[in-house]
């Protein structure tokens, strides 16, 4: 089909032109849309500042291929190496911290919009799909903070762009997927029971349908090795409890004595079968409802995709069943992804958004061809077409307005994050310009986090009665800081000081 060069040059227009609106909703007030810091989001920031300066975590490791993070519990480096990058290009900062998803969310548009128009070679539908997952609730909001486990959707998507690519296009895209999909597995731990069945099933699919060969085959085999043996060699040393670190040149690949993770799989769960029932609920909850309770990663009036979308993607899986000419490679990419993605949901125990964060690109994907399917078989497709886009506009203004208005300040003071004992540190060490000194270990990541920022050195005093008789007898260089409850549970009475409230913390001075 013959494109004339102004349809092309339109084309570009109303790329660049929904590119630049993602854009812009995304980093309007950011990095402060969601003002007040993650505890995991702090937790890799500290670790990155320590691999910045002296290329080791916070526990010491050198370079490691997962970290030790809370001792008892990991996360996933991907994040954690972007986020040191950034800090020796910009510094430390919460554009520094924020960067990395935001980026990868962005080039996750893109490569959304690519892979869209390679597998209908169709540029119009393309933009629309564009503008679909622009718009999408949930990629929206996980692209305005960092969290180490959202890269893991980003990075599946990328190796499956290139696949695609690889088997339809260039030759050397195939193997270059392998690096993304070996990459892949260090974004999420939970990666290893999706990424390689994803490869296995693909290979197969695809040596039966001879659209590769079994020489392509073992050379995409030794490059995803290569690079995922680290990670994979530390899933086999903890799993058979090795207590034995092995070191690649600098490199660490831990093992870590401590580890809770794996009670986050249904492989050791007491009761398989009642926990599987479980995840069951867990799963259907999560996808239908499109909320999980945690405020920080859906809404619940708009959902993760927007409820509506679900009545499209079911459109779209019912499509693709009955009409067989309708399925391509793409397809079939996709739908590999979307089952596993299932499945995954039903090996983790109590799934939430972020831990079926995988699953979410697939299902954009069947809705939007959900919709794509209805606009192109209907009598009054066009007419159905008109009516979505105008939908889908007015819940995104609404998102939007209902996001930057007072959501994220309801997710600044929920559960996981700082509640502005961040600002109440800041507040102490720099605009007073004194040394805080405070009391209660379980704000103890967010004080270090501030601290990085603000290159202080706030004081932890874990005796309640020396922090009193501290108050008590308090310098002109020191600031106290201590929550609401800690001030009633001490019989504190706060008229007698100068302070500042922030959130529910104050700072006695």
């Amino acid at each position: 089909m013959k494109i004339n060069l102004e349809e092309k040059k339109i084309h570009k227009i109303f790329f660049v032109l929904i590119l630049l609106v993602a854009i812009a909703v995304r980093i309007y007030s950011w990095p402060y849309g969601i003002s007040q810091v993650n505890v995991d989001e702090a937790m890799t920031a500290i670790n990155a500042k320590t691999m910045a300066d002296s290329g080791i975590d916070m526990y010491g490791t050198s370079f490691p291929v997962y970290l030790e993070a809370w001792g008892s519990a990991g996360q996933s480096i991907m994040l954690f190496y972007f986020m040191a990058f950034f800090f020796k290009i910009f510094g430390v900062s919460m554009f520094s911290v924020r960067l990395p998803m935001l980026i990868v969310s962005i080039l996750s548009i893109i490569v959304f919009y690519d892979l869209i128009k390679r597998i209908f070679n169709n540029k119009k539908l393309a933009l629309f799909a564009m503008a679909f997952v622009s718009i999408c609730p949930w990629h929206f909001l996980q692209s305005i903070w960092s969290i180490d486990c959202n890269m893991f959707p980003h990075f599946m998507l990328f190796s499956v762009y290139f696949l695609y690519r690889g088997i339809s296009d260039k030759k050397w895209m195939l193997y270059l997927s392998m690096v993304f999909f070996a990459l892949t597995m260090y974004t999420y731990g939970v990666s290893v029971y999706v990424v390689p069945f994803f490869l296995l099933i693909s290979a197969i699919y695809l040596l039966i349908k001879k659209q590769v060969k079994i020489k392509e085959i073992i050379i995409c085999i030794i490059i995803y090795l290569i690079i995922s043996s680290p990670i994979l060699t530390m899933y086999v040393i903890n799993a058979l409890k090795i207590d034995t670190d092995i070191h690649l040149g600098p490199i660490t690949i831990q093992y870590f004595e401590n580890s809770v993770r794996t009670n986050d799989m249904i492989f050791f769960a007491d009761n398989i079968g009642k926990t599987l029932v479980e995840n069951l609920k867990s799963i259907g909850r999560v996808f239908f409802s499109q909320h999980d309770g945690l405020e920080w990663n859906a809404t619940k009036p708009f959902g993760t995709t927007y409820h509506i979308s679900l009545v499209f993607f079911f459109v779209g899986i019912f499509y693709l069943i009955k009409y067989k000419d309708k399925r391509n490679l793409g397809t079939f990419f996709m739908s590999i992804w979307l089952i596993l993605s299932f499945l995954l949901g039903l090996i983790i125990k109590n799934t939430n958004i972020n831990r079926l964060n995988v699953i979410w690109f697939p299902t954009l994907f069947f809705s939007f061809y959900g919709i794509y399917a209805l606009c192109s078989t209907l009598k009054r497709g066009k007419i159905l077409k008109y009516a979505v886009i105008t939908i889908y506009s007015i819940l995104f203004v609404g998102f939007t307005i209902y996001l930057y208005g007072f959501y994220t300040e309801k997710i600044d003071m929920s559960g996981c994050f700082a509640r502005k004992i961040t600002n109440a540190i800041h507040y102490a060490n720099v605009t007073l310009e004194k040394k805080a000194v405070y009391y209660n270990p379980s704000s103890d990541i967010y004080i270090k986090f501030q601290d990085m920022l603000d290159d202080t050195n706030s004081e932890h005093v874990s005796d309640k009665n020396l922090f009193l008789t501290r108050i008590k007898n308090k310098t002109e260089d020191e600031a106290f800081v201590i929550s609401e409850s800690e001030l009633n549970d001490f019989s504190i009475n706060i008229t007698n000081y100068n302070y500042e409230k922030f959130g529910n913390n104050f700072v006695i001075y």
